[in-house]
């Protein structure tokens, strides 16, 4: 009787420890240093529309901005926050985004309408397992390897990192640098306290040095490329090699703001007679208008260019990019 029950014992045992270890290991968050989030055109458009594996997470014009998945054709749209969201990115079933409760969805009433939250979350793709990973008011993120780096708004403004499991949180830069534009081990930002160059700074060592001069601002990094906005010279947009430092004039008209794929640049021309959002290729050529009207917030994915009309944050408008079609209302749910 007692082999019998020290066998059962046992038994049950080792049940409940493999148990534990599973339940263990489907908490960890997975992390990995090639990792890398939305692109870097996006998150200058405040990172409003991410897509990973197949899906798309977006923040909802029409529902307070709250986070919500889809297909890639715009199917299935499902609610997976309560609460308005940007900066969104993510990695391995894994999403990154800045959350606060200034909005809230309009089914929300009661407590979860009164909550004051805010801060750096994270939640698996299916909206599950919603975190916390840090408590501040933040300006942009991006995620560049193991760590979501960020800018903190208080204290004067800084750049920060911390690590996505909720681990050492250390601070970067006194400046209010943005580290949206990460590319290879590297983000490219604009000066914010001396100069307005872009610099680099290498993760690794969170070290950085000069790497144009000018005031040049909103910098992405694509295809050994490096495209800006100069502002001495009209806002104009241009690229600069990453390998070999040279410069290119891609459009002398004023840009108040773009975003860009391995295909096309899209970007808003700023213009007193004849605003409009247009496309080029990437080195420039085959300009191209898709809407005429002042516009901004754009967001790409693999199937859509997505954007809004000045003076109208509650309407998304969105485009295909394989020009199938004109610009039309994005319906959301």
């Amino acid at each position: 009787m007692n082999k019998k029950f020290l066998i059962v014992f046992s038994l049950l045992m080792i049940i409940m420890a493999v148990g534990m270890v599973f339940y263990l290991l489907g908490r960890k968050v997975p992390m990995d240093t090639s990792d890398s989030g939305n692109l870097a055109g996006n998150l200058q458009n405040d990172g409003l529309f991410f897509e990973l594996d197949g899906k798309v997470y977006f923040s909802n014009s029409a529902d307070s901005g709250c986070l919500y998945s889809m297909n890639v054709d715009e199917s299935d749209q499902k609610r997976l926050t309560s609460m308005n969201t940007k900066y969104i990115s993510g990695a391995h079933n894994y999403l990154y985004f800045y959350m606060d409760s200034t909005k809230t969805a309009k089914s929300v009433s009661g407590l979860g309408a009164a909550s004051n939250q805010f801060g750096l979350y994270r939640c698996q793709t299916d909206g599950r397992r919603q975190t916390c990973v840090l408590r501040d008011f933040c300006g942009q993120v991006q995620l560049c390897g193991e760590y979501l780096y960020y800018q903190l708004k208080t204290n004067g403004g800084s750049l920060n990192k911390i690590r996505v499991d909720k681990k050492n949180n250390t601070k970067v830069a006194d400046e209010f640098i943005s580290p949206v534009c990460y590319d290879k081990g590297m983000i490219y930002y604009t000066g914010v306290n001396d100069d307005h160059r872009i610099h680099v700074l290498n993760t690794s060592t969170d070290r950085s040095n000069d790497f144009l001069s000018g005031n040049l601002f909103f910098p992405v990094a694509m295809d050994n490329y490096l495209y800006y906005l100069n502002g001495d010279s009209n806002y104009s947009l241009w690229r600069a090699n990453l390998l070999t430092g040279e410069v290119q004039l891609l459009t002398s008209e004023r840009i108040d703001c773009f975003t860009m794929d391995h295909q096309y640049i899209y970007y808003s021309v700023s213009s007193a007679t004849s605003p409009a959002l247009k496309r080029c290729d990437l080195d420039g050529s085959n300009q191209y208008i898709l809407y005429s009207g002042v516009t901004n917030s754009l967001n790409v994915t693999s199937r859509y260019l997505y954007f809004r009309v000045f003076g109208d944050d509650t309407t998304t408008y969105h485009i295909p990019v394989n020009g199938s079609a004109g610009a039309s209302v994005f319906v959301a749910q």
